[in-house]
């Protein structure tokens, strides 16, 4: 078949073989007194067709050839869902045994017309046989759907398509969004996805206990409120015991009522006289009919350090904000504070407060608020002066490494100059120090220098308010509060400067709401060496600490938050000041499936002794030792891998390290994964998802007759005809004619004498 795609217009076309007849018209009568009758025919005919061939080549006449199909018939995955939830029974089945029931229905009606691959799949993929269904253990604690869908796409150019039969749930690492790359994925190779949701709304009979910060830190003799939520799926009791426990001893316990399918909260108190690290166990009284008693304890990591935390913060000008963290880091007793905040130009209040004895402070004839008779109890010490410069303090190269966190509010730009940058640069990378920026930039030009150490860069914006929540990887930071989806209904805050995109190594723990955390991130870290760089956008977080009655509820959330902050910090890098090295587990409680790893942190002086971690646990035989690597250019910071361990309790300790150091041991739990078990709940939102964004179709119950042609009129319209377009350029005859009448027409002119 023959076709025209213009090269040019037509509007353009038409006129310019218009403007050619008219030169083809005026050169005959030109030709009149020059040449006969039969020679101005011949002439005027030879030069009409070498002037029509090009303008046909400019139509672009096109030859174009249907190719036949592919070989075979186009190819249909039937994907069966068998993680443990599938396990479910609902009416007088299990789920698997309804996708299963489909799946052979769905086999029988297709096989004629479709190339049929059947795989099963839960934490991974492979395929079977329509006769080895009966053979799938359903006991996987997680679902991957991403993996699911990306191990059944075929590298075929056309012909496939995807029938997904599961309960919807994805409880694998990545969430939504790993799902929806799958899924776009499987658009960008059209394999339209149909999914049909097997089960319903279950639910379950159980009782949980979870820690808002499962890993702690506390000065020695310091009382630490320890926030405990309880969870009841279902209705099995309407009060319950929580407990916590340590070494087999019950510390303390407190009866908590719980409502039907709700939550409740209670705060427990720990307190220890001697650093050390302490594992205690918080537990929920068990029920005999909860479907797991596995999640009925957790373990809470507590470090007591006998040397506190030593925090300086750094403010341009007093601000609310300042004023606000400063009250509530000088009532941590687990934290050192000194401030420096300028006041006007060569004044700056420098404020220092830190622990003291009760019988120390009295002899001082300083105020205590101890309990009388007390006189060895810890209280807090209070001193301020007024400087007419900092750079003394700066000048004294040593002067950073007394402290483990910087923070910097506001027009910090005065305490910070190249050379003191500088001197920040090697405190982080070296020393393992921590600096947060508690309102976005630090200064209102950032240097390059001081841009360097940054997350985030910022593009000058008019004010702009905005609240908060958490992303994917904020809600696994321990730090955070457990009611981290609450941050939303705090007060918003507000910024002049807009954050863009992070830096490759920068990680985004909270987002703008309503924003991705790509484009509007709010707290932001990134590594600096063995140190971390931490910022949190925007002002007026102040208000979260004063709140209106509406919000009383969610009082504590800006003390906890920042409290945390400090600790993560501290806790997972640099030393202490007591301490020569410390090890410390990645997470406090890991996934079977998952590596357990850690991290050691040695005094510099020590970092090139060769060091093993020493692993112990119920579960294994004899304590372990594995070796420690370097974690990149970092002097004495090392990484040490102790693979996939089976669920149980561990302890690990730097091997030839003091009894009484206790930064050298560290403590984890390995679970399994109980979403299976617990969150049972059909998701058809997530299914739907995956259809419309493959381009395929949600399939309900007992559509399956329907289902053939839905699949054969998906493939036509994704996979049109295929046809081979050739132009007429490309045929090596046309320009041979075209030549061919040029050179003739040009002959002729010339033996008419009129060339």
């Amino acid at each position: 078949m023959l076709t025209v795609d213009p090269y040019i217009p037509l509007a353009l076309w038409f006129p310019l073989l218009l403007a050619v007849l008219a030169a083809i018209v005026a050169y005959a009568f030109v030709l009149r007194k020059r040449a006969t009758k039969s020679a101005r025919r011949g002439i005027v005919t030879l030069m009409s067709l070498a002037a029509a061939l090009p303008m046909i080549m400019l139509l672009n006449p096109t030859w174009v050839k249907e190719l036949p199909p592919p070989a075979g018939k186009p190819l249909l995955t039937i994907l069966v869902d068998r993680s443990a939830s599938m396990a479910t029974t609902e009416g007088e089945q299990t789920r698997y045994r309804q996708a299963v029931q489909v799946a052979n229905e769905v086999a029988d009606d297709l096989e004629s017309r479709f190339e049929l691959r059947v795989r099963a799949f839960d934490g991974g993929s492979d395929t079977i046989e329509l006769e080895q269904f009966d053979g799938q253990n359903l006991d996987a604690d997680a679902t991957n759907l991403a993996t699911a869908i990306e191990d059944s796409l075929d590298e075929r150019p056309q012909g496939q398509a995807i029938l997904l039969l599961s309960d919807g749930i994805h409880n694998a690492g990545g969430g939504a969004n790993r799902v929806r790359a799958s899924v776009e994925k499987a658009r960008a190779m059209a394999a339209p996805i149909y999914t049909q949701t097997i089960g319903g709304q279950a639910n379950v009979d159980d009782l949980e206990v979870s820690l808002a910060l499962p890993q702690e830190m506390a000065f020695a003799g310091q009382t630490l409120p320890v926030e405990v939520t309880l969870r009841q799926r279902g209705r099995l009791t309407d009060r319950v015991t929580v407990s916590l426990v340590l070494d087999g001893e019950t510390i303390e316990e407190q009866e908590v009522a719980l409502q039907p399918d709700g939550t409740a909260e209670a705060t427990l108190e720990v307190q220890q006289a001697d650093a050390g690290l302490y594992r205690f166990e918080v537990k929920v009284s068990e029920h005999p009919n909860e479907v797991t008693t596995l999640n009925n304890s957790t373990t809470l990591l507590v470090r007591v350090v006998d040397e506190p935390v030593r925090v300086l913060v750094l403010e341009g000008k007093p601000y609310w904000d300042s004023k606000f963290l400063l009250r509530m880091l000088a009532s941590d007793q687990a934290i050192d504070l000194t401030s420096i905040v300028r006041v006007g130009d060569d004044r700056f209040i420098r404020r220092e407060i830190h622990n003291t004895s009760a019988a120390s402070a009295n002899t001082a004839g300083e105020e205590t608020d101890t309990a009388e008779g007390d006189a060895t109890a810890t209280t807090r010490e209070q001193t301020w002066d007024v400087l007419d410069s900092v750079d003394p303090l700066f000048a004294d190269p040593d002067w950073l490494d007394g402290f483990q966190v910087v923070v910097l509010g506001r027009d910090a730009e005065v305490y910070l100059n190249d050379n003191r940058i500088e001197q920040v640069k090697r405190w982080l990378a070296e020393e393992g120090g921590a600096m947060v920026c508690m309102r976005g930039p630090p200064a209102s030009v950032l240097s390059e220098r001081l841009g360097g150490l940054m997350p985030v860069r910022w593009s000058p914006a008019t004010e702009q308010r905005f609240r908060v929540e958490l992303t994917e990887s904020g809600q696994g930071m321990a730090w955070l509060p457990a009611t981290g989806g609450g941050l939303q209904s705090l007060p918003s805050l507000a910024t002049m400067a807009h954050p863009e995109s992070p830096k490759p190594l920068a990680v985004v723990l909270a987002s703008a709401a309503g924003s991705s955390s790509a484009t509007e991130p709010v707290i932001t870290y990134q590594p600096i060496g063995s140190g971390r760089v931490v910022v949190v956008e925007g002002a007026g977080m102040w208000r979260w600490a004063f709140l209106p009655v509406e919000h009383q509820d969610r009082d504590d959330v800006y003390g906890h938050l920042w409290r945390s902050l400090v600790r993560w910090l501290v806790s997972s890098t640099g030393l202490l000041p007591n301490e020569t090295r410390a090890v410390r587990s990645d997470k406090v409680t890991f996934d079977p499936t998952e590596r357990a790893t850690a991290t050691l942190l040695v005094r510099e002086t020590q970092a090139g002794e060769p060091l093993e971690v020493e692993l112990s646990g119920d579960a294994l035989d004899q304590p372990q030792r594995f070796p420690t690597s370097p974690a990149g250019d970092t002097p004495g910071q090392f990484r040490v891998v102790f693979g996939q361990l089976p669920e149980g309790r561990y302890q690990a300790k730097v091997v030839g390290s003091p009894g009484d150091e206790s930064g050298a041991t560290t403590a984890f739990d390995v679970k399994g994964n109980l979403s299976e078990r617990l969150s049972i709940a059909a998701r058809p939102d997530m299914m739907r998802m995956i259809a419309q964004g493959s381009g395929g179709e949600v399939i309900e119950p007992g559509d399956r007759a329907a289902l053939a042609a839905k699949l054969q009129q998906q493939l036509e319209d994704n996979f049109p005809t295929r046809v081979e377009r050739v132009p007429a350029w490309d045929r090596w005859w046309v320009l041979v004619c075209v030549l061919g009448v040029w050179a003739v027409s040009w002959g002729f002119r010339r033996r008419a004498g009129l060339v």
